[in-house]
């Protein structure tokens, strides 16, 4: 396996206690041990230097921070169903979906992508798994089902995300949007802005935390009536 740490992320998470994992440093550390994508230069800030030496190497294209963050912010919610558009290589669908497993011990996770980006290494895992499992396909061939948590980073133009949004977005009790901030996805960033001003009723949260410079971001959205939060 040429990304060894997945096997010891996913046993920690499978193994820590659940106040441990509601520790946002925590989770922040065990998606920088997983390892970061090898993928353009400067993206992730100060947590550049845990990229994967190689692009071939199964690695999670988020913000350490942020990811963490809104981790933490939705194990406090019945999530027993989870879609992500846009999986890339499969690292950041397969770390949530662990993670969310523990607080959910019944969830169903689905990740959607149409690429041939998915790293075989966490594709053959996910095809061991019984609870997690990946289609390749967009999210048209979904549209109007509902789940319980939904995470867009599929297609960033104006019109993919918007898509994503009517297909699936909008029928989630909870739906998170990737590249809120920054200048490389300034369609999502618009989007994101258009969201909240149409839905003044709707919980928001943003996590944004960066180092070196603002980027990435996550957005987080739902309704007060559809909140199913644990005790």
């Amino acid at each position: 396996m040429k990304n060894k740490n997945i096997i010891a992320v996913t046993s920690l998470i499978r193994r820590l206690d659940l106040d441990v994992l509601r520790d946002a440093e925590v989770v922040a550390n065990l998606v920088r041990a997983f390892g970061l994508v090898q993928w353009g230069d400067g993206t992730f800030g100060d947590d550049e230097l845990f990229k994967n030496p190689a692009v071939d190497q199964a690695g999670i294209y988020q913000t350490p921070a942020q990811i963490a963050e809104a981790l933490v912010y939705v194990s406090t919610f019945k999530v027993n169903s989870f879609l992500e558009v846009g999986v890339f290589q499969g690292g950041n669908f397969l770390f949530c979906s662990e993670y969310l497993r523990r607080f959910n011990p019944s969830i169903q996770c689905l990740g959607v992508d149409p690429s041939s980006y998915l790293n075989p290494e966490i594709k053959d895992i996910i095809d061991r798994e019984i609870f997690v499992s990946f289609k390749s396909m967009t999210s048209d061939k979904l549209a109007g089902r509902s789940f319980d948590l939904v995470m867009l980073d599929g297609d960033h133009t104006a019109a993919g995300v918007k898509k994503d949004w009517e297909n699936v977005g909008k029928t989630a009790k909870i739906c998170m949007l990737h590249d809120i901030q920054g200048p490389i996805c300034p369609d999502v960033v618009a989007f994101w802005k258009s969201l909240k001003e149409a839905n003044p009723d709707s919980t928001v949260k943003e996590c944004l935390k960066w180092t070196g410079k603002p980027t990435q971001g996550i957005g987080i959205i739902h309704n007060e009536e559809k909140k199913g939060r644990k005790g």
